[in-house]
């Protein structure tokens, strides 16, 4: 065993240490009950006076505790040393990094990029519902478990989380920003406010990163880098390997730089590279399509009135919600009186286009609200020439 710092913990057995940053440290431990292997963090002893230091690992332990989902770290546990340090004991993943993975083998294909992007995208979705914004998404934060042969991409690192209702002290930087350069949103290097369209971005660069081995805006001094990620052409991974140019569009989406015009959700940006990759299954088919953006109560009623109606609901987040139905099937009168008093406060769009729709799973252009309806959608109803 690595004795560098190590510390004693009833009821558990240290047997590596395993991480080592300016944070602190990580030991893979053995849990004396059970045999279990858990990974203990704990923070380094210099920082226990830091108020930044304990805020995070705190936010660290109140975002795990407040998820729960397979393709996120798992809290077993936390308390304070003897010597004053915090620790928290979380799940042993057992697996190499997806940032080692893409080391040793380079871009990876997409539909490998995929099944490791698509849980990932499911986890931050749960994550952004229950309000918060990860805001250090990255490969070396996702470790691939392997579970009875398939692999289960794990996010990892919580520290840097923000609460998107939060008041109260938040946490400061010498750089006057937090997380890591070459995964941050614009929004981030401004130390400008963040949501959940800040991890949409850093998706669009984890994507790019799987897809052609490197970074998007690699191979630059900081500076330059900084630049390039708000004013210069989005990347496309279709000039570094030899994939379907179709899938630079969504990761040029994701990778906007004013949030507004990236993906709404983490989930749309993972449908619409599903729609790229795989294509569409079934045939495709004129639909009508219902899309309000306002606030929770009106997108869970808009939910509501869309499935009294019969549409089928494609995507949902808490600002935004989609909806399509067979053209035909439409009566634009019935949807305009359930949407008047939605329509007071929300952007409500009613337009046509086309989707495959397969039981509740839709693709198509249908999901690309810019492509069907006017941009930026102002405050009301707006319904397509046509209905």
């Amino acid at each position: 065993m690595d004795s560098s710092h190590a510390f004693e913990l009833p009821g558990y057995h240290l047997d590596q240490l395993i991480g080592e940053g300016g944070f602190g440290q990580v030991w893979r431990a053995r849990r004396d009950a059970d045999g279990l292997m858990v990974a203990i963090k704990v923070l380094h002893l210099e920082l226990i006076q830091s108020v930044d230091a304990l805020t995070r690992f705190q936010r660290e332990l109140d975002a795990i505790e407040r998820l729960n989902h397979p393709n996120v770290v798992r809290g077993l546990g936390s308390g304070t040393l003897g010597d004053g340090r915090p620790y928290l004991i979380l799940d042993y993943i057992e697996g190499p990094s997806l940032r080692e993975v893409i080391h040793d083998r380079g871009g990876l294909p997409p539909v490998e990029m995929l099944t490791i992007l698509e849980p990932l995208c499911d986890a931050l979705n749960v994550a952004h519902d229950a309000g918060l914004v990860h805001r250090d998404v990255k490969a070396s934060n996702v470790i691939l478990a392997q579970d009875q042969g398939t692999i289960r991409p794990v996010l990892l690192d919580f520290g840097l989380v923000k609460l998107v209702d939060e008041v109260g002290p938040g946490l400061t930087s010498s750089r006057s920003m937090l997380g890591t350069p070459a995964a941050m949103a614009p929004e981030q290097m401004r130390g400008q406010p963040v949501d959940p369209r800040t991890d949409i971005y850093a998706l669009g660069l984890l994507a790019f990163h799987m897809l052609t081995g490197q970074p998007a805006f690699g191979g630059a001094p900081g500076v330059v880098q900084s630049y390039l990620q708000v004013h210069g052409p989005r990347p496309r991974p279709s000039s570094k390997v030899d994939i379907d140019p179709a899938i630079d569009e969504p990761i040029a989406r994701a990778l906007a730089p004013e949030p507004a015009a990236r993906f709404a959700s983490a989930r749309s940006f993972a449908a619409a590279l599903h729609a790229v990759i795989h294509g569409a299954v079934g045939e495709e088919i004129a639909v009508a399509v219902l899309y309000v953006e306002g606030d929770p109560g009106d997108v869970s009623a808009a939910i509501e009135v869309a499935r009294s109606l019969g549409l089928t609901v494609a995507l949902t987040a808490p600002d935004s919600m989609l909806a399509v139905m067979p053209r035909e099937r439409l009566d634009v009168g019935v949807v305009r009186d359930r949407l008047t008093e939605i329509s007071r406060q929300a952007r409500v769009a009613v337009g046509l286009s086309k989707a495959t729709v397969s039981g509740q799973l839709v693709d198509g252009p249908a999901l690309d609200v810019e492509g069907w309806a006017p941009y930026p959608l102002p405050i009301g109803l707006w319904v397509a020439d046509g209905l």
